[in-house]
């Protein structure tokens, strides 16, 4: 089987529109096995760096297919209820998941100007305020630098211990379920969203993620469960010469060739006369 069809097998999609906002793909929560490793942007595995459960993890590709991944550690992010958790300053309605400072303007330039791709990857223990409670799919928005990229209810899950471990007896879900330790991805691709975003990249040079909800206050968040780690990489697109400059170094090569022989005759020519 190659590259493409094991790929295409694993990250099978299903596309939905949010209030004709923005285009998500949601991974088929059935590939849970893969789920926190690979990337549903076309980059696929995540760099070795990146742990299987924790923290933020956002993946972009750039207008040039260079890859920038980063990883916001557990320690930094928020736990409690928007009113009365921490970090203090997190609080509020949206409320503050944590913020990325590592996009400098370096880093930024790397993208050739704008991103094609965006996924995000997140870990959270959702505990509801009461025993029965379950959040409607659309109650719960992501904000990226205040700008909206879906519901936290409508994303493929799977369910882990905090150190990565997958609970065998889970099928995955849709969404961040009621007292489980859910990772899931949202993946965007919608062209209006991402370019707002990279001008909020270019304003800000951060990422500030947040959650917004529509009925506040009344649900327990800890995004900070899972292996801790912070780090950001570029990794550039593989540079393929173009099929003139191939041809042009084969000609130059075959005339260099051809001009020495000739030398060659010539010096045996003069020797002999």
């Amino acid at each position: 089987m190659t590259k493409f069809k094991i790929r295409k097998k694993l990250w099978k999609v299903a596309t939905i529109t949010i209030l004709g906002c923005a285009t998500f793909q949601v991974a088929n929560s059935a590939q849970a096995a893969t789920l926190d490793l690979s990337s549903p942007t076309s980059k696929g595995v995540l760099p070795t760096e990146i742990t299987s459960v924790g923290g933020v993890v956002l993946d972009l590709v750039g207008q040039n297919n260079t890859r920038v991944t980063s990883q916001l550690g557990a320690s930094q992010l928020f736990r409690g209820y928007y009113h009365t958790g921490n970090p203090k300053a997190y609080r509020g309605n949206p409320g503050t998941i944590g913020i990325d400072n590592n996009f400098t303007s370096s880093i930024i330039d790397k993208l050739g100007g704008g991103i094609k791709e965006l996924a995000v990857r997140f870990t959270l223990f959702d505990g509801d305020s009461g025993p029965k409670e379950k959040d409607p799919d659309t109650q719960n928005a992501l904000l990226l630098n205040n700008i909206d990229f879906g519901y936290f209810g409508q994303v493929s899950t799977k369910q882990t211990d905090a150190s990565g471990n997958v609970n065998p007896g889970d099928p995955g879900g849709i969404g961040f379920r009621n007292n489980k330790l859910d990772t899931g991805w949202f993946y965007v691709t919608n062209t209006s969203t991402l370019s707002n975003f990279y001008t909020s990249l270019l304003n800000n040079q951060k990422v500030v993620y947040q959650l917004r909800d529509t009925d506040p206050y009344d649900n327990f968040y800890d995004f900070k469960q899972g292996i801790d780690s912070t780090f950001i990489k570029v990794t550039s697109a593989q540079s393929v010469p173009e099929p003139m400059t191939i041809f042009g170094t084969l000609t130059a090569g075959a005339f260099g060739v051809t001009l020495r022989r000739k030398q060659k005759q010539q010096q045996k020519t003069t020797t002999n006369t």
